[in-house]
């Protein structure tokens, strides 16, 4: 069974098959935290949280979108990960006490850039043939080739070829896109 068809049956009221897709995720997801925390102890925790989250809220979630259940899943905890890093920011001095220093972070420019970039990257998403935007999301979670091949039920060699040839379908979607690869 799929991930689409597992998601439909859990919005259908048949909770317990929410546990395949943890089941499936779980180390991937974790491994993924943990390279954007940095901290293996809000680990675990953080991952419960995103698959508590993506649960509550995967009534919402759409499959006529083209958006595979796992960048759902990712993107999730991606904006997770965020938000706790965030918490981890000292608390602000004040502006009384910044007003010598230079300045420094995003600009205006720099955030809208980035949330072009980002929609640029998720309608490319959406443009690729499914066997490579699942095989490119699979790969996102840092497990080793012949794992993906595995969950994938593909071979070392097609996984190569689909992920190079995801890479070089994205690469030519987002050149020329607002906040695509065209402007450096």
């Amino acid at each position: 069974m799929n991930d689409l068809e597992v998601v439909r049956r859990v919005q259908m009221g048949e909770s317990e098959q929410f546990a395949l897709l943890v089941e499936k995720y779980h180390r991937q997801l974790l491994r993924f935290i943990h390279r954007l925390l940095g901290d293996p102890g809000k680990v675990e925790d953080v991952g419960q949280e995103v698959f508590l989250s993506v649960y509550r809220s995967i009534r919402s979630f759409d499959a006529g979108r083209g958006v595979p259940f796992s960048a759902w899943l990712f993107i999730t905890a991606r904006n997770r990960c965020v938000s706790e890093l965030r918490k981890k920011r000292p608390p602000s001095l004040g502006t009384d006490a910044l007003a010598g220093l230079p300045a420094r972070g995003a600009t205006p420019e720099q955030d809208l850039r980035s949330s072009e970039r980002v929609e640029a990257i998720r309608r490319a998403l959406e443009q690729l043939p499914e066997p490579y935007r699942e095989t490119l999301m699979e790969s996102l979670g840092g497990d080793p080739p012949a794992e993906i091949a595995r969950r994938l039920d593909i071979s070392g060699g097609t996984l190569k070829s689909r992920l190079s040839r995801a890479r070089q379908r994205m690469r030519l979607l987002l050149q020329g896109s607002p906040g695509g690869t065209s402007d450096g």
